[in-house]
């Protein structure tokens, strides 16, 4: 039991070319590093590609709540190999980070972006640095938000966090839910109702989480097979960047709630180490900021999206 449970929360934590030129919106596979990715796009402006959570999830829990972003910005989410409406037909074992890091430097290239705004949340964050500290010269900005730590050592913290914030009541919907024949199928509707619950307790009011949007493909049951493989890449489970996040040098938000599993330390060593790092606290929220205090997290993105171009 506990092991499926740490499991589960670990896969949270953590194309014909497009010209530059091309500002339609799209909507559907494109062939990206040896598979095929899900890309969909929204609103127009200035560029920012967002990296989801995982690995496992997929675009579908940032919508409806980053249409507030869209309104001055052209948003580009993608579903990371595997996951959500990419496709399944991929080989096992390029699972890996170096991979994901690489789809993420394809969909750069698909639409033209010399230099790309890049959001990442939770283990979307993670991809997202891991990205940064690679190829530092293709970013304009960062935006890390409830990152999952810089290393192994402090993400593994996150799971007493988790286990000292879930209640008795917690515990017994989820083993109702892991008896029914419906989640040993991995139906998608009773995967979402699993995951709810077993994040609930990331939340600072626990009733904002029926606003939290999960969506599972049909196929889940073979996906999340597939995705299994991840455990084989040492790299993933075992990492310390805080040594090399110097390495990032364009400017870069970190933006958290301060009810977050992630324990405090760690994203005060991003913030040390990145020396062009800003850091933001938001009150009363937990690692969905974006669903627990919409109006507020979206400001402070702007705001710090908004200093780049004044610096222009």
């Amino acid at each position: 039991m506990k092991s499926l449970i740490r499991l589960s929360f670990l896969f949270f934590l953590f194309f014909p070319l497009i010209s530059a030129q091309n500002n339609s919106s799209i909507d559907g596979l494109r062939k990206i590093n040896g598979t095929k990715l899900y890309i969909k796009t929204m609103g127009h402006g200035e560029p920012i590609v967002l990296v989801h959570g995982g690995p496992g999830l997929n675009h579908s829990y940032f919508l409806p709540q980053f249409k507030e972003l869209a309104k001055h910005y052209k948003l580009i989410f993608y579903d990371q190999r595997g996951c959500g409406k990419s496709s399944a037909n991929v080989d096992t074992n390029s699972i890996t980070m170096e991979n994901f890091v690489k789809d993420l430097e394809g969909i750069r290239k698909v639409f033209g972006l010399k230099k790309m705004n890049l959001l990442g949340h939770s283990w979307g964050a993670l991809v997202a640095m891991k990205y940064a500290i690679k190829y530092p010269e293709n970013l304009r900005c960062l935006i890390l938000s409830n990152p999952t730590p810089a290393s192994s050592r402090l993400r593994d913290q996150t799971y007493s966090v988790l286990a000292g914030r879930t209640t008795q009541e917690d515990r017994a919907k989820r083993r109702e839910i892991m008896a029914t024949k419906k989640f040993a199928e991995k139906d998608p509707e009773t995967v979402a109702k699993y995951y709810k619950i077993l994040y609930t307790p990331t939340f600072f009011n626990r009733e904002y989480i029926d606003s939290l949007n999960f969506k599972f493909s049909a196929d889940y049951k073979i996906r999340s097979k597939i995705l299994a493989h991840f455990y084989k890449d040492t790299s993933f489970i075992k990492y310390d960047l805080t040594k090399v996040l110097y390495k990032i040098k364009c400017p870069t938000l970190i933006v958290v709630g301060d009810y977050d599993l992630m324990v405090p330390v760690s994203y005060q060593i991003m913030h040390r180490v990145i020396i062009n790092s800003r850091l933001v606290v938001l009150k009363n929220c937990g690692h969905f900021p974006f669903v627990e205090d919409k109006n507020e997290y979206f400001k402070v993105l702007e705001n710090f999206l908004g200093s780049l171009n004044k610096k222009k």
